[in-house]
């Protein structure tokens, strides 16, 4: 039987985390912004802090490339599929010209839109693997899930259609 000290338990725990490339990302980026500041290249301070990023999670990417393609590749699908439904509620609520007090609903209530919106970067985040990164258990956001959602939005966006339009006729 192997008994473990404290430091050795903490040491895998890390390691477990994903501490190894977190290093490995910080370590690239404080070397490629030093390298950047003490040469001057860009003039910008915000074009060496931008190249740095890049450049510190290219190698993060070519280290866990596995991982980040798949994280990667659930985020592009999942953000499409939640575009394209933003975009039929959108028509939605064009078509139906929706105004409240005589303004468009997208300018009378712009903070509520803003929330929904960082809702659905989280839950894009979410069903994209996100959790697993932060070494959080996780939940899957499937296709049969979406559909369902999007299929219940479309449902009680026509039954609200059609409570307006016979409290419009009364």
């Amino acid at each position: 039987m192997i008994i473990m000290s404290g430091i050795e338990t903490m040491i895998l725990t890390l390691r477990e985390a994903g501490f190894p490339l977190i290093l490995l990302w910080l370590l690239t980026l404080s070397v490629v912004y030093g390298i950047l500041s003490h040469i001057q290249l860009p003039k910008s301070l915000s074009a060496r802090g931008v190249i740095s990023i890049v450049a510190a999670f290219m190698v993060l990417f070519a280290a866990a490339a596995q991982e980040a393609t798949v994280f990667i590749e659930n985020i592009v699908l999942s953000g499409v599929i939640i575009a394209f439904a933003l975009l039929i509620v959108m028509i939605f609520l064009e078509l139906t010209g929706t105004k409240a007090e005589g303004k468009h609903i997208f300018e009378k209530h712009p903070m509520q839109f803003a929330l929904a919106l960082i809702l659905l970067v989280i839950l894009i985040f979410i069903g994209a693997g996100g959790l697993g990164i932060l070494n959080i258990p996780s939940f899957e956001i499937n296709e049969p899930m979406i559909a369902i959602i999007f299929f219940l939005i479309i449902m009680l966006t026509a039954i609200w259609l059609l409570v307006k339009e016979s409290s419009d006729n009364k």
